[in-house]
């Protein structure tokens, strides 16, 4: 599920809101460059009438609030999204402002809008870049809205260009005062005008903000094979580090059985030794023992050797797990079975010794004589087996990682890191998954969840 991010908060990481701030800015310093030397150019050589005053003030003020924002910046702050959006906000007004006292909606630079609302696309939260959007199209309205008489009147005009310049002959623009006095269709045409941009800026809000969602989609997607790419090479290594101990043991197993059977077979038909009877059965032991580390070493690597799928009830599956221990360990765990009488299809050996790590894990961590508790329970849809123990718990660094393999907090020694790792490839294999609830002091709660479709007999 993709994540949700308040509107408050910057919707990338630290490190991408810091880069889109820093080019904002420097947006925002070329857009200043280029405001001054147009309006330097229109007033001092062009002799077209601006009113210097107001726009040289709208200039200054966008130079002072960059310079404090590039302040903070430099202070390596986390750059919040409000603080994104007010200078994004900011900058529209002044625009607006700088656009109405120079020609108004006959102003051919009413394209610069665009930029704003293409960088809010890209780097702002869809609910922040749509206000943006219908706050921009409404300050390109109020072109049409405020009486341009009213405005034509303020005192904004300078008779000249700057002092001492040379007397003003012509305008650029028809005067704000003019514009009652266009024609139907010029009129017609300026709206028209508000209307296309108003349909290209909603169409670039969209457009873009889909393709963001699908870039995003994407990279998720990417993340994910990569973790999963990761995690199967970790279980190749692992199976590979099985196949080589299989190979190198499988030898003198092999020698040690044939060997014990034959001292055997020679001492029952010959002078009865019970002595060497016991070394020839602890032989044979201890070669069973081998072949069972084998097993479980090549299991630990995602394989079930071949072991047939049984049909078993859980209660059946529980009191094999509870055999596993002794009386000691069985005494601290407690079971609350909700689903004793399902009847499931399921390797017994790798599922027991799955639960068997998550019970052992949760005695480890707990203190005796604290009890572990593993509950069975059962939905329309899964078969769950959790476990609970009222150890230390974890932080949330270590929970996250907590299913990654050979990540391990005991001792070395003491664990390869592989137990949380292998229940939840148990679990996936059937249709399930592996869920983590643990708090700092309150304990750990591990759930292992197998879809009932998959293993439920009728």
């Amino acid at each position: 599920m993709q994540k949700k991010y308040p509107i408050s908060v910057w919707q990338a990481n630290e490190a991408n809101a810091n880069i889109a701030f820093s080019w904002l800015l420097l947006l925002r310093w070329g857009a200043v460059l280029c405001q001054a030397i147009l309006i330097l150019a229109a007033y001092s050589y062009l002799e077209i009438a601006i009113p210097i005053i107001f726009v040289s003030a709208i200039i200054i003020f966008e130079a002072v609030s960059n310079l404090f924002f590039s302040y903070l910046h430099r202070l390596n702050k986390v750059i919040p999204e409000w603080l994104f959006g007010l200078v994004m906000f900011l900058d529209i007004i002044l625009l607006t402002a700088l656009l109405y006292y120079t020609g108004g909606p006959m102003n051919p630079f009413t394209f610069l809008y665009l930029v704003h609302i293409v960088l809010g696309a890209v780097l702002m939260h869809p609910n922040w870049s749509w206000s943006l959007t219908v706050f921009t199209v409404l300050c390109y309205a109020s072109f049409f809205m405020v009486d341009p008489e009213l405005l034509g009147d303020l005192p904004l005009m300078l008779p000249g260009g700057f002092i001492g310049g040379p007397e003003v002959d012509e305008t650029c623009h028809p005067a704000l005062a003019e514009y009652a006095l266009l024609s139907d269709h010029m009129k017609l045409h300026l709206k028209g005008m508000l209307l296309a941009f108003a349909i290209s800026a909603f169409f670039i809000v969209f457009f873009v903000g889909r393709i963001q969602k699908a870039l995003e989609e994407h990279q998720q997607t990417l993340v994910s094979l990569e973790e999963e790419r990761a995690r199967s090479e970790k279980l190749a290594s692992l199976a590979t580090l099985s196949a080589g101990a299989a190979h190198e043991f499988s030898t003198p197993l092999s020698t040690i059985a044939v060997a014990a059977g034959e001292m055997l077979h020679q001492l029952k038909d010959g002078k009865i030794d019970q002595g060497l009877i016991d070394d020839a059965l602890l032989i044979k032991d201890q070669v069973r023992a081998c072949k069972d580390i084998l097993y479980q070493m090549a299991a630990d690597a995602g394989k079930h050797l071949g072991e047939a799928l049984g049909k078993y009830s859980v209660e059946h599956v529980v009191q094999h797990i509870l055999n596993e221990f002794s009386a000691e360990d069985q005494a601290r765990i407690s079971v609350e079975n909700e689903a004793a009488a399902i009847s499931i299809l399921v390797p017994l050996r790798s599922l027991v010794r799955t639960l068997k790590g998550l019970l052992k894990n949760g005695i480890e961590a707990s203190l005796p004589p604290s009890q572990v508790f593993l509950r069975c329970y059962y939905d329309a849809d899964f078969l769950y087996f959790q476990v609970s123990d009222q150890g230390p718990g974890m932080d949330e660094e270590t929970r996250s990682r907590a299913t990654e393999p050979f990540f391990t907090t005991k001792e070395q020694g003491k664990g390869l890191g592989l137990g949380l790792f292998l229940a939840r490839n148990v679990a996936e294999q059937f249709g399930g998954g592996l869920a983590i609830s643990s708090e700092v002091s309150a304990g750990t709660s591990v759930t292992i969840r197998f879809a009932l479709d998959h293993i439920r007999i009728a």
